[in-house]
């Protein structure tokens, strides 16, 4: 994948030169790196101010259709011709600035007129119209005969360089390789002879650019991502040197034309760097050389176009699909607006990277228009053929998800006999498409067909999804597809179920597993590439990880320029080029696997961190112990399904038609009454028991035969349902007395499942079985260490005395509706454009919450409580944590993108310019791997999991995963921004009733402390109570994840 984009991109680069721009002005030196804004609003403000110009697209039009002028002599033609040819290929007609080139370089090698520049661009075009190796052959030539004219060597250098690149294109890297050594010897034979060395020193960094590019270029074919970086860098450095020396030059460039040339290769080097899991520097880069590009050639300019296509990639890497459906939009206006035809290849290939950001959001009929438009109205077959099938499996699912079955597969059917012969049944881009082809089945109806191909399929495809060797753009749109196949095979086997097709086939048993493998695939990324990142700790494991990953993008470099040469024409292949590709892959595959064992024997627990294998339906029942049940739920796009595995008994399993949209609208209604916009005690909306009720009767009720009779439930979902404790459901009808005095007190008589059931929730089944392999904990452990209350900023600190307590003047309903509802403070950041560290706000009742919990663990809390600048990075780093039963982190929880820079999930912690240390003022998830821990509890008492749409429940299940890797056994952790007496009081009971009774499971413990808070008196004073906590908002916000027994 990334072979093909950076050679179209890095030719494009070097033959800039070639085209005219409007303005140019000196490129400025990259500053130094800072996390990027969390939106693309500031690129886009910029954009917007520029409106296509039609005088202006008109006029380029013109020029590319020009009449010739009578009375030319042949030089004068020639240059002409080379100037409507430019204007041709600015405007995307590739064959018309052929045919123009082709006969300006006849007429300017018959008068003897300077042609070299004529030489790129003709070959260019050649490329562009599907001829590679005859691009190659003019550019050898050209270097070839260049290399013998003593005034002419250092154009030879160009010439071998663009030569190179055509020869990776064409899958001859030992030939590509060669071109890069010619260039390579001429520059050193240039540089070392006094006499031309004299001449030509204004242009030793200009050819040094050239040679760095072609290096770079290789490297990158081969998979060697860093190399490549170095090479690029280098690049950069260079060709910004000669920009300053070309000012001195005799015969000048074009204006602004190495610029944007260097512009394109510094998104190429973010690219690079993308590649290698660098998200934020990627950006950085991208974003950088899209402001310059901008600044010298405005909106409406074929490099702009370019560049944010490339920001749109990065973008889809976040996961931030709205920014990059924006951007793509914008690089097909941009084309619109420059006059490039609708049907060149450029366009149609932003079309399809629009129609890929809308797979993934699920807009099916749009994505369908798009592919249908890309594909018929424009682009050679070899063009397609070229992209691979990271188009075609989008259009596949488009078919398929629009009512187009049939369709779906044939089209379907003709993909994966090319994609199979391309790259073998084993390969895991055949598997995908294998299993989307099963997509495309079932959608026709046919349930047997479906059933064998994903019966097939998804053996090869979760086995090595994690680190799969695959030509997918990115591992977003990976995951994404891979998540599809698998939901859609669950839901063809609850059709199925009980039909003479699933004779002998365990539909349920199925599923469970396949579910488990499914769900928080975006998470799971996250976890692997932190994991790989916090590993450099131990140097045998970083060595093996490095290894392995290396390895890896060398056979994926390989199988895209292995696409490359099978996509050119009979005549141009090289089978014996494509015979050793194959060996090469071969051998590869096998150091991979070698290298997989070795780490899986060393080091099993990180093997199973990055990498968990789905249980099954019997691994779970080894695994609880008497009174526990799983309960798994899995939302799909039309329909919901769960699972109940209790200890003893048959297992439970119930297919509904509401799905995962229906489910969170639910969801997103309930939490209204949990999160409100209140100010005050009468603001808080009344719980809608009846919509709480009906989730239960969808989810939970069909299966109760299986969880009843249990006590302790541990719950794993997907989507929404991580949004929501399932301790506030409901178990029958029930309405409240609102006039119920003390306020809220009518709540008390609901039967909440938390009166009977205690529930934890686990990040995946699997999880549970890790957890109840740790060892037992230290019985020399300390009972707490606590972080909490932070200073984010200067004037925090400066403000640090306490707050005064919430008081409440009168008991009359009257007055106690209207008293202020104290909450947790919570992020502010939803709608800003940047958000810092110091923009967050002070968490001043965490303080109390942590000296409360301290004083019923009888904790010293001279030794046991950091608050304030000692809640700082440099202390919980240096602090012995595996000392402690609890560790407490009062602060707030954050989740990616929340703000600049961030792409993981992060507690936050003291400035450090408050706090006089190093590091971000973030324990980020990398960092959380880090940590040595041998704890019951990791505490996180602001860490609201309904942030983000959803992007909070994952957050918190990394967390989770990260936390349970570094030794805790359970996570206690917030839903929503609580109230602050009322989760004080909670979280103390709970630690209280622990210290009390050491058999006390832990879900049961928090499950007692909730209705002991819900039963209680609620908020008094003066021995009078205020209000009652019957009210879920105060005692349900806390869900407990990990083991709770």
């Amino acid at each position: 994948m990334a072979m093909r984009v950076v050679a179209a991109g890095l030719s494009i680069a070097l033959l800039c030169a070639a085209l005219p721009v409007q303005q140019a002005t000196a490129q400025t030196a990259p500053a130094a790196l800072a996390a990027p804004p969390r939106s693309i609003a500031d690129i886009l403000a910029i954009l917007d101010q520029e409106k296509p110009d039609p005088a202006k697209r008109a006029k380029q039009i013109a020029e590319a259709e020009a009449a010739e002028p009578a009375g030319l002599d042949a030089r004068q033609r020639s240059r002409f011709l080379y100037e409507r040819a430019q204007a041709a290929a600015l405007i995307g007609r590739p064959e018309a600035a052929l045919k123009d080139a082709t006969l300006a370089l006849q007429l300017a090698e018959q008068v003897g007129a300077d042609s070299f520049r004529i030489a790129q661009l003709l070959a260019s075009m050649t490329r562009q119209t599907g001829q590679v190796q005859e691009a190659f052959n003019i550019l050898a030539k050209y270097g070839e005969a260049m290399d013998k004219a003593p005034a002419q060597r250092g154009r030879a250098i160009n010439a071998y360089q663009n030569a190179a690149m055509m020869a990776l294109e064409m899958g001859k890297l030992d030939v590509a390789e060669k071109y890069v050594g010619y260039a390579q010897t001429t520059y050193t034979e240039l540089a070392t002879n006094p006499r031309s060395a004299a001449g030509a020193f204004m242009f030793f960094t200009s050819w040094q650019g050239s040679i760095d590019l072609g290096k770079a270029q290789i490297a990158q074919t081969r998979g060697r991502y860093a190399e490549a970086e170095k090479h690029l860098a280098s690049s950069i450095a260079n060709v910004r040197d000669a920009i300053e020396k070309s000012k001195h030059w005799a015969d000048k460039p074009p204006a602004g034309g190495m610029e944007n040339g260097n512009d394109i290769v510094l998104a190429k080097l973010g690219e690079t760097k993308l590649a290698q899991g660098r998200i934020v520097e990627a950006e950085v880069d991208v974003r950088q050389a899209l402001l310059s590009i901008l600044r010298r050639g405005g909106k409406y300019f074929g490099p702009t176009a370019q560049t944010v296509a490339s920001l749109s990639t990065v973008m889809v890497e976040q996961g931030r699909y709205t920014d990059a459906e924006a951007l793509s939009r914008t690089a097909v206006e941009i084309s619109r607006g420059i006059g490039v035809d609708e049907t060149a290849p450029q366009v149609m290939q932003q079309k399809r990277a629009l129609a890929n950001i809308l797979i993934l959001q699920r807009r099916w009929q749009d994505a369908a228009a798009l592919y249908e438009e890309s594909t018929t109205a424009g682009g050679s077959q070899q063009e397609l053929a070229r992209a691979g099938n990271r188009i075609s499996n989008g259009r596949i699912l488009a078919l398929a998800r629009t009512g187009q079955g049939p369709r779906a597969v044939e089209v379907g059917g003709r993909i994966l006999e090319a994609v199979t012969a391309r790259l073998g049944e084993r390969h895991f881009d055949a598997a995908l498409t294998r299993g989307l082809h099963g997509v495309a089945l079932a959608a026709a109806g046919n349930d047997a067909e479906a059933v064998a191909a994903f019966r097939a399929a998804l053996p090869v495809i979760l086995s090595s999804s994690r680190q799969a060797d695959t030509e997918e753009a990115t591992s977003a749109a990976r995951d994404f597809y891979i998540q599809t196949i698998v939901e859609s095979y669950i839901v063809l086997l609850a059709r199925v179920q009980g039909s003479p097709l699933a004779a002998g086939l365990d539909a349920g048993t199925e599923s469970f597993r396949l579910a488990d493998a499914a769900r928080g695939r975006s998470v799971q990324r996250a976890l692997s590439a932190s994991a790989a990142r916090a590993a450099v700790r131990d140097p045998a494991l970083a060595n093996l990880i490095r290894e392995e990953q290396d390895v890896l993008k060398q056979i994926a470099a390989q199988f895209g320029l292995l696409s490359n040469l099978l996509a050119l024409p009979p005549g141009q292949r090289d089978d014996k080029a494509i015979l050793s590709l194959r060996t090469e892959v071969d051998k590869l595959r096998d150091s991979r696997a070698k290298t997989r064992q070795q780490i899986e024997k060393q080091f099993p627990e990180y093997a199973s961190l990055i990498d968990p294998r789905p249980p099954s339906i019997e691994d779970m029942r080894a695994t609880l112990r008497p009174g526990e049940a799983l309960v798994s739920f899995y939302l799909a796009q039309d329909n919901s399904f769960t699972w109940v595995v209790p200890k003893d008994g048959p297992v439970s399993f119930a297919a509904s038609p509401v799905g995962a949209a229906a489910i969170e609208q639910k969801v997103n209604r309930l939490r209204r009454a949990l999160e409100p916009q209140a100010e005050t005690l009468g603001d808080i909306p009344a719980f809608d028991l009846a919509l709480a009720h009906e989730l239960y009767r969808t989810l939970l009720q069909p299966v109760e035969a299986g969880w009843k009779p249990a006590k302790s439930l541990f719950v794993v979902s997907n989507g929404a349902l991580g949004l929501l404790p399932l301790a506030l459901l409901p178990t029958a009808p029930a309405t409240v007395d609102m006039k119920a005095a003390p306020l809220f007190d009518g709540y008390k008589t609901v039967p909440w499942l938390a009166r009977t059931h205690a529930v934890t929730q686990l990040p995946s089944s699997a999880a549970l079985k890790t957890l109840r392999g740790l060892p037992a904990g230290s019985a020399s452990r300390a009972p707490l260490i606590g972080f909490g209350d932070p200073f984010f900023n200067a004037e925090q600190a400066a403000e640090a005395a306490s707050e005064a307590p919430l008081h409440i003047a009168s008991s009359d309903p009257v007055a106690v509706r209207g008293a202020k509802l104290k909450r947790r403070n919570a992020p502010a950041t939803e709608g800003v454009n940047s958000a810092e560290l110091g923009m967050l706000p002070r968490l001043p009742d965490t303080a109390d919450e942590l000296r409360s919990v301290a004083g019923a663990m009888q904790a010293d809390l001279s030794k046991s409580l950091y608050l304030g600048k000692a809640a700082n990075e440099k202390t919980v780093k240096q602090a012995k944590l595996d000392g402690y039963r609890v560790v407490a982190f009062a602060t707030h929880g954050l989740i990616p993108g929340e703000l600049n820079g961030l792409t993981q999930p992060a507690l936050a912690l003291s400035a450090p310019l408050v706090a006089d240390v190093d590091g971000d003022g973030l324990l980020t998830m990398d960092e959380i791997l880090g940590l040595k821990l041998d704890a019951d509890w990791v505490v996180l008492s602001a860490c609201n999991t309904g942030t983000g749409a959803g992007a909070g429940a994952e957050a918190a299940s990394g967390l989770g995963r990260a936390f349970f890797y570094a030794g805790t056994r359970a996570l206690l952790l917030t839903n929503w921004s609580v109230h602050s007496a009322s989760a004080r009081d909670l979280v103390t009971d709970l630690f209280r009733r622990q210290a009390a009774d050491a058999k006390l499971g832990r879900a049961e413990a928090l499950r007692q402390a909730m209705v002991a808070l819900l039963d209680g008196p609620g908020y008094q004073e003066d021995g009078k109570t205020l209000f009652s906590y019957g009210h879920p908002i105060f005692w349900a916000p806390y869900t407990l994840m990990g083991d709770g027994g």
